[in-house]
């Protein structure tokens, strides 16, 4: 049984061929198929702009998601220390 998986994706216009993990297959199916969504509409919302332009939009676009997502889960975790903190101090 093989451990990696031969599969190929398109982003935009750029194949590209990867290796991996077969449980990682679903996912990177799943985020191509949102990043090409996102390249579609911004390409057509910017038809004049070159397709490195339309490109780094988007993944600026999901760097901005990613690092929201970042900031979100740190504000949580300080929440979450402190709420057990507090409730290690009622407890004793």
């Amino acid at each position: 049984m093989r451990d990696k998986l031969d599969i190929n994706l398109r982003i935009g216009d750029v194949a590209l061929s990867l290796n991996i993990h077969p449980e990682e297959e679903e996912l990177l199916r799943a985020v191509a198929k949102e990043v090409n969504h996102a390249y579609d509409v911004y390409k057509k919302r910017f038809k004049d702009s070159p397709e490195k332009e339309v490109l780094a939009m988007v993944i600026l676009l999901f760097a901005r998601g990613y690092t929201t997502l970042r900031m979100q889960t740190k504000e949580l975790d300080e929440m979450l220390d402190e709420f057990n903190a507090n409730l290690d101090a009622l407890l004793k």
